[in-house]
């Protein structure tokens, strides 16, 4: 458990100093650059310290984190993201009914400041490198860490998610977050792996990134 709280106090520590210090550091603005290098240095304390944790303490993170993935998870995963999508629109749907307004995502907004070659990049990372992190750090470290305390399945599975939503800080898209964690946790318990929540995670994100594609 403290590998893990260190985890997450290293990840929002580097991306407040990444957020103030690379656009200082670039000449004073934000440019398309430090705004990539913001959000792969963020991603230090919240996945690269579960690895090294794993690495220097563990048996390595294949083994500690089950990072694994076979034609079975595959299916899992496109499944799950079905689900996803599904209850997005609902969401939405619903929220639209009673708002009259949709929820932006702060994936949206930062893609909205770069451009250039920069832009693709950040859509790649979106697609593919955020589920990776994400996952080692949630469904990974902290599923492990509170199933090592003793905590139940089930309770891992809301703890993580909520951690999940919570710490992506959208406010109108938390309850639409809360359930993906859910269901990108219950991978993770039914499958006893992460491929299935990675691949899951990242055909989601995927359509994400392909509609900001689409509308720059």
């Amino acid at each position: 458990m403290p590998d893990a709280v260190v985890s997450l106090v290293l990840y929002v520590a580097t991306a407040a100093a990444a957020g103030i210090g690379l656009p200082l550091l670039l000449g004073g603005q934000p440019s398309s650059a430090s705004i990539v290098g913001g959000l792969l240095a963020s991603w230090l304390g919240l996945a690269g310290w579960p690895l090294l944790v794993a690495w220097r303490k563990g048996n390595g993170p294949r083994f500690d984190y089950r990072i694994g993935l076979s034609w079975a998870d595959v299916g899992a995963g496109m499944l799950g993201a079905l689900v996803v999508v599904a209850l997005g629109f609902v969401y939405i749907v619903a929220l639209l009914a009673f708002t009259d307004s949709a929820p932006s995502s702060a994936a949206g907004r930062v893609a909205a400041e770069v451009d250039g070659i920069w832009l693709y990049v950040l859509l790649l990372l979106i697609a593919v490198g955020a589920p990776v992190v994400e996952e080692i750090h949630f469904r990974g470290l902290w599923f492990a860490a509170l199933r090592k305390r003793g905590v139940g399945p089930w309770p891992t599975v809301l703890l993580t998610a909520l951690l999940f939503a919570v710490l992506h800080l959208e406010p109108l898209r938390t309850p639409l977050l809360l359930l993906s964690g859910v269901v990108l946790g219950y991978l993770r318990m039914s499958t006893g792996r992460l491929g299935a929540c990675i691949v899951g995670h990242a055909l989601v994100n995927s359509l994400g990134a392909l509609a900001l594609l689409l509308a720059a």
